[in-house]
């Protein structure tokens, strides 16, 4: 009965695309939105803040500062994003500066779904879109922070497949402007690895097609005009407010520090054999369809679809670049998963209905992870049960900010376990189920886990401290020491949003009646008033103090 009307109704959406955007929307939104704002900023967060923020407060577009000084890290089209919203919300918060990774990953899978469809189908284009969507690290960890790599995935993903299309339309001249403009954009937003990337597509397309001459073509010299063109344009203007050499420098040191021979090499060599199975580990469970390439004859399946092998060479041709690369982060790796998943999902459709024993097996696996993950919402229900019952001791610590509510327990467990179910009956519908399984435990990762986090973790408390001082000093020149330790970037952020203004470091002479934030270790022999402290990464302290005789 169950089964029958999850099919009729995924039936007939499959029917309507529109309706089917919809359904999924009217799931996803929720499950990626609630409690967006309640973490403090966390890992590089701090980072793009605090360098919109004070570009919002100077007004120096194309000079850019961290705790003002110049930043050079990273080009500045992620920032000019964020100052946008800044100015058309009034706003500086942490769902504000979160909400473009949410656009961001929208975006992402609706591009999936649209130019996968002509090569895939809708069904299967949807599929992929869906599975990257809902991997593990974009659903339960990136999903939820305010980073540059989603946008920079996408463009990248994007002008693979432009490459793709357009060469196989013949359209060179369009393929080489176009792809080149999104790698000036990608470029505008992480620097060097969009050029890598442009020319390991353009090399794995050309000789994949017996095509190389294409790459001595005017049109190819066209292409790199436009690049030229686009970023020329953009350090002309910055080397009027900025050093140029030193931003090149920094980013050429910013994608060769990553390389196995700028790393320890017991660090390198543990990297490159861990590699695989952590880029498994992180995209799971949709990793495990890998499965079906040990199926007998998938990689000639492979080899004999031109798009699935153009998307399994490339996969291959961009890989080494992060495996032989230790300080690579999983969510450099979000313009290589779709490629992955496309010629996976594709195999799967394949040998799954034929009932291939891998794809069984597969199956078998994914049912035991939904079966055993619906069981998630009642655990903290069960816990303290089992407390009050006096069969378990020392709970409450574990539970502690988890929401005590049966309700919600089992308004969550519900859906899951009927997920599960569907799973198990709807056989040729399985990845989709999956997907939409994967949303609703998102939801509630977000009913229960961002709670107990704002209880638990320590960031918590150092942003409470770092907005109290922001505005109690508001009004009052503040200033950070010149000497002893500097300040971490998360304080130094919501310290500059609260008082309004960019926090940096004193000048010498030090001024009489100003404040001064100052570590406290370099606090001994000196005469000041201590006005208010803040203790950050568990012991160093910082005063706000203004000295007595400076």
């Amino acid at each position: 009965m169950v089964e029958s009307l999850a099919r009729r109704l995924i039936f007939a959406l499959s029917q309507r695309p529109w309706w089917v955007a919809a359904f999924t929307l009217a799931l996803a939104l929720p499950a990626l939105l609630l409690h967006l704002g309640w973490q403090p900023l966390l890992v590089d967060e701090p980072i793009r803040a605090l360098v919109a923020l004070e570009m919002h407060y100077s007004g120096h577009f194309f000079a850019p500062t961290l705790q003002g000084l110049p930043y050079y890290n990273k080009p500045p089209l992620f920032n000019w994003l964020l100052v946008a919203l800044f100015r058309l919300t009034g706003r500086q918060d942490e769902l504000i500066l979160r909400l473009p990774t949410i656009a961001a990953l929208l975006l992402y899978s609706a591009a999936l779904w649209r130019v996968l469809r002509p090569q895939l189908g809708s069904r299967l284009a949807f599929t992929v879109a869906l599975a990257f969507a809902t991997t593990g690290r974009v659903l339960f960890y990136d999903s939820f922070l305010g980073l540059i790599d989603l946008w920079h995935a996408c463009l990248t993903w994007l002008g693979f497949m432009a490459v793709w299309y357009l060469g196989q339309r013949g359209q060179w001249t369009r393929l080489f402007v176009l792809t080149y403009a999104l790698t000036a954009v990608g470029f505008l937003l992480k620097g060097l690895p969009s050029v890598v990337f442009q020319g390991i597509a353009l090399l794995v397309y050309c000789l994949d097609t017996r095509q190389w001459r294409r790459l001595f073509s005017w049109q190819h010299v066209l292409g790199g005009l436009v690049l030229l063109a686009i970023l020329g344009t953009y350090f002309f203007v910055y080397s009027r407010q900025n050093s140029l050499e030193t931003a090149l420098a920094t980013l050429w040191s910013q994608s060769s520090q990553r390389v196995v021979t700028a790393q320890p090499l017991g660090d390198s060599i543990r990297y490159v054999l861990l590699f695989p199975f952590d880029f498994i580990k992180h995209f799971l469970p949709w990793t495990l369809l890998v499965l079906c390439l040990l199926v007998p004859g998938a990689w000639r399946r492979v080899a004999g679809q031109p798009f699935l092998r153009y998307n399994a060479l490339l996969f291959l041709a961009v890989l080494p670049v992060y495996w032989l690369s230790p300080a690579t982060i999983p969510r450099y790796l979000f313009m290589l998963v779709p490629l992955g998943l496309t010629v996976v999902i594709a195999l799967y459709a394949h040998y799954q209905p034929a009932g291939v024993p891998l794809t069984r097996l597969l199956d078998g696996l994914l049912l035991a992870l939904l079966a055993v993950s619906a069981l998630a919402p009642l655990l903290p229900l069960l816990l303290r049960l089992a407390t009050r019952a006096g069969l378990v001791a020392g709970s409450a610590k574990i539970l502690r900010g988890v929401p005590d509510s049966a309700l919600l327990s089992l308004a969550l467990f519900i859906p899951l376990a009927l997920g599960a179910y569907l799973f198990w009956r709807l056989a040729d519908y399985r990845l989709l189920v999956l997907g939409y399984y994967l949303l609703v435990l998102r939801l509630a990762f977000d009913v229960f886990i961002f709670p107990a986090r704002m209880q638990t973790s320590s960031e918590v408390g150092y942003r409470t401290a770092a907005i109290r001082i922001g505005r109690a000093t508001k009004g009052r020149p503040l200033w950070q020491f010149p000497y002893g330790r500097p300040l971490d970037n998360v304080e130094a952020f919501y310290i500059a949003r609260e008082r309004g203004e960019t926090l940096t470091v004193a000048p010498l002479p030090l001024r009489p009646g100003a404040l001064y934030l100052v570590d406290e270790e370099i606090l001994r022999d000196k005469h000041f008033r201590t006005l208010d402290k803040m203790t950050v990464d568990g012991n160093v302290t910082f005063q706000v103090v203004e000295f007595q005789n400076p």
